[in-house]
């Protein structure tokens, strides 16, 4: 039996976290080996469990690190004060006009 998304993007979040180079974050389009895509390839923004991986746990963790590395400029969504994403869409919104 395959991983599940939580298990895959839990994984993911630790790797992340454990981050201290700002390449692994900089978005060059969909499907770039960054972070964000390959989250984006694991939740799918129509499943409600999803959504609230994203916005709860990864996402959280995600603008937090772009911020701590001066990046906050690639910060695409409302977020809170603790960085927890209120929006999801600009998550998946890529510069290049992809999503």
């Amino acid at each position: 039996m395959p991983p599940s998304v939580q298990t895959n993007i839990s994984l993911l979040q630790s790797n992340m976290h454990a981050s201290s180079t700002t390449g692994d974050f900089d978005i060059t389009g969909a499907g770039d080996n960054s972070y964000r895509s390959q989250a984006t390839g694991l939740l799918d923004s129509g499943v409600n469990s999803d959504v609230e991986l994203l916005k709860n746990h990864f996402g959280r963790e995600y603008y937090k690190k772009l911020d701590q590395f001066g990046l906050s400029h690639l910060i695409t969504d409302t977020v809170d004060a603790g960085f927890r994403p209120v929006t999801i869409t600009g998550f998946y919104f890529f510069g290049d006009g992809s999503y």
